[in-house]
């Protein structure tokens, strides 16, 4: 044998190898997906509520007083 005839076939194998370790096979698998649910958060209370305010609430009930005469209140 010539040595073209050598390198050719030592070229072709390692070309061989390059591409036969580049080829992925997929196999398609069934995959069952489950619904989890979602617990639904609590709404959390406020803390102290108009009672634990310094001068307690505005007439709407929501907003704190800012002083005794709840000049903040509208």
């Amino acid at each position: 044998m010539d040595t073209n005839k050598i390198l050719f076939i030592v070229l072709g194998l390692i070309i061989f190898m390059v591409i036969m370790n580049h080829i992925v096979i997929i196999t398609p698998t069934q995959t069952q997906t489950q619904v989890v649910p979602v617990p639904v958060p609590v709404p959390k209370k406020p803390i102290g509520g108009c009672a634990g305010t310094r001068y307690g609430c505005c007439p709407n009930g929501t907003t704190p007083k800012a002083n005794y005469l709840g000049s903040n209140c509208y």
